[in-house]
């Protein structure tokens, strides 16, 4: 007799152990008012970022206002006016787009190979294994903003540049969680139906582990955004981030750190930006980590 696709040894590995359903993980998540704060604070600085144009008062590089260099805020300046007599708050506006560019779209490719190098050294095991956690232990090892400083010195300060260099240090985290739980997976009923009916390793990786692995994953990509958006702004505070004149809330901190005695609003309003960013990610991040994964699982991988 014949093993079908559907039979209960190809059910996802999630019903080895309970789970909450998908209605149960929003009833969770909604019931979490610091996530929901954060998931409203995080949809408000995507249509910032989405509409920076229409919302922006001024453009932020190219008005200047002559004699209102430093200026504090007013009611037609809410936010003041920088070291070049710029709008502040059209700058911090254009800001936004700028942190979550580099923040989703650095995460992506994080998740990527995080999850290509963790699936590859949990499955096959042996030497793939032992090579691959090398690589993932050595990555951790090393002192990440170091690493960044020294990539971003060496290809140039650029938006594409500090995309791409984030996103191809910070997935060994991604990597160290994916490779522990396809170890346990690789071991389950229906993997083992699927070898013994000649399923391809590709094809068991791609369609029947890498599935059952994607919670963590979300769980894990939402609490590092925050922290991406600060490794953001400390090249962009370095110099080594994206060019100026673009507005970067780690670009306009640098333009203030000269100016703090005397015009501390420069570098007070895109400091709360960052604050307020990372915080709404982080409430997002645990809020999906107790609705998606409330044994606490992802919680302890990441120690």
């Amino acid at each position: 007799m014949s093993i079908a696709p559907t039979d209960p040894v190809f059910t996802s590995a999630r019903d080895d152990a309970p789970r909450p359903s998908r209605n149960k993980a929003i009833a969770r998540f909604v019931a979490n008012r610091m996530a929901l704060a954060g998931l409203v604070v995080v949809l408000l600085l995507f249509l910032m970022a989405i509409f920076a144009a229409q919302i922006a008062p001024h453009h932020p590089n190219n008005d200047i206002f002559r004699g209102m260099r430093g200026v504090g805020p007013s009611v037609e300046h809410p936010m003041g006016f920088d070291h070049l007599s710029r709008d502040l708050l059209s700058r911090v506006i254009y800001g936004t787009r700028t942190a979550l560019i580099v923040g989703l779209l650095s995460s992506i490719i994080s998740v990527v190979i995080g999850i290509i190098v963790g699936a590859l050294a949990g499955y096959f095991g042996g030497w793939i294994d032992e090579v691959l956690s090398l690589l993932i232990d050595a990555l951790m090892a090393f002192p990440l903003i170091a690493l960044l400083i020294v990539l971003a010195a060496v290809l140039g300060p650029s938006l594409t540049t500090t995309v791409v260099v984030i996103g191809a240090t910070v997935w060994a985290r991604y990597a160290r969680v994916v490779r522990a739980e396809v170890m346990s997976l690789r071991e389950r009923d229906f993997v083992t139906a699927a070898r013994a009916l000649g399923a391809l390793d590709w094809r068991i990786i791609w369609k029947h582990v890498v599935p059952n692995v994607l919670t963590s994953v979300i769980v894990l990509a939402s609490l590092q955004v925050g922290a991406i958006i600060i490794l953001e702004s400390a090249l962009s505070f370095l110099g080594l981030g994206v060019r100026p004149p673009t507005a970067t809330w780690g670009g306009i901190l640098s333009d203030g750190r000269a100016f703090i005695l005397r015009y501390p609003h420069i570098a007070i309003f895109p400091g709360v930006m960052i604050v307020i960013t990372v915080l709404a990610f982080n409430f997002i991040g645990d809020g999906l980590r107790d609705a998606l994964d409330p044994h606490g699982r992802v919680a302890k991988m990441r120690k």
